[in-house]
């Protein structure tokens, strides 16, 4: 990639080593902008990171970056946020900007920062990071959730398009329901394919041939729901009222963990509510709740 010139502001530090720090890291070193350090409570981490990042940026102890870079990005662990808003507190940030990726929290955290004269927001990606190359390709032309105002606020928006994403405005207190939106859309497609596969292995599939089996009805489904309306795309034994179809699969999934069973059940009741939006009588939704609930003798 092109190295763009630097954008002025002052230099830019990071605190985090893990995947979404060094990919956002090394995007925004790559487009020209000042990252100077990064942090993490392991220095070895943290060298690590910087190496990837790009090779002027140096590794520093957390408490060093307010001295190191007036604009921060905070990409750590959402229970780790915390802690590293109080390190930097303590080491007397009193100014300049700051910017946390988390997706359920929003500038709050900094509450402190932001009393001794901190600009202070949050910006987290709309998109799955398994490593810092994949998020190096993933995240340009993501969404971005940004909450909270001032200049920190301004920034977290022109690094976005820097980025050449999308900026989604989401107020901090709305910040628990956007995320668990994103945890369903994503880690839970994985539990999904998962349980998928688990019923696929135990009908006598090997996982490798039930992965390949299976990516076509998931990538096909995925775009149907998201080109058509979830509605529309709907099908099966659900959908369809069929529910023999669903008591046989009831009984067959006794073979298989409870967690299993549960999820069939709690998903189901969903595709129950789809369905009724698509027509499916009083008696079939009836027939189908009693089943799904457990109530069907």
């Amino acid at each position: 990639m092109t190295r763009r010139q630097t954008a002025p502001g002052g230099a830019i530090g990071i605190a985090g080593a893990g995947r979404m720090a060094q990919a956002l890291g090394r995007l925004l070193f790559q487009h020209g902008q000042p990252i100077v350090v990064m942090a993490s409570r392991s220095r070895s981490k943290a060298r690590r990171a910087a190496r990837f990042v790009g090779p002027s940026v140096r590794a520093v102890d957390l408490s060093q970056l307010p001295a190191q870079a007036d604009r921060l990005i905070v990409a750590v662990a959402d229970d780790a946020l915390f802690e590293v808003a109080g390190t930097l507190a303590e080491a007397g940030m009193d100014a300049g900007m700051i910017i946390h990726t988390s997706g359920v929290w929003g500038p709050e955290v900094f509450s402190r920062l932001m009393e001794q004269g901190v600009s202070c927001a949050s910006m987290h990606p709309l998109q799955t990071v398994a490593n810092p190359k994949q998020g190096v390709e993933k995240l340009p032309g993501s969404s971005f959730a940004v909450a909270g105002k001032g200049k920190a606020a301004l920034w977290a928006k022109e690094l976005v398009k820097l980025l050449d994403g999308q900026v989604l405005t989401i107020k901090p207190l709305a910040k628990p329901l956007y995320h668990a939106a994103a945890v369903v859309a994503s880690n839970y497609i994985v539990t999904l394919i998962d349980a998928a596969l688990l019923m696929m292995v135990k009908a006598g599939v090997s996982e490798g041939q039930g992965r390949k089996a299976l990516e076509p009805l998931v990538l096909s489904s995925v775009q149907n729901a998201l080109k058509r309306g979830t509605v529309e795309a709907l099908t099966g034994p659900i959908e369809r009222g069929d529910g023999q179809t669903v008591a046989a699969h009831l009984t067959a999934l006794k073979a298989l963990p409870k967690s299993v069973q549960g999820l069939y059940r709690a998903v189901g009741q969903h595709t129950l509510q789809l369905s009724r939006k698509r027509g499916l009588s009083k008696a079939q939704a009836t027939q189908l709740e009693e089943l799904l609930e457990g109530k069907a003798g």
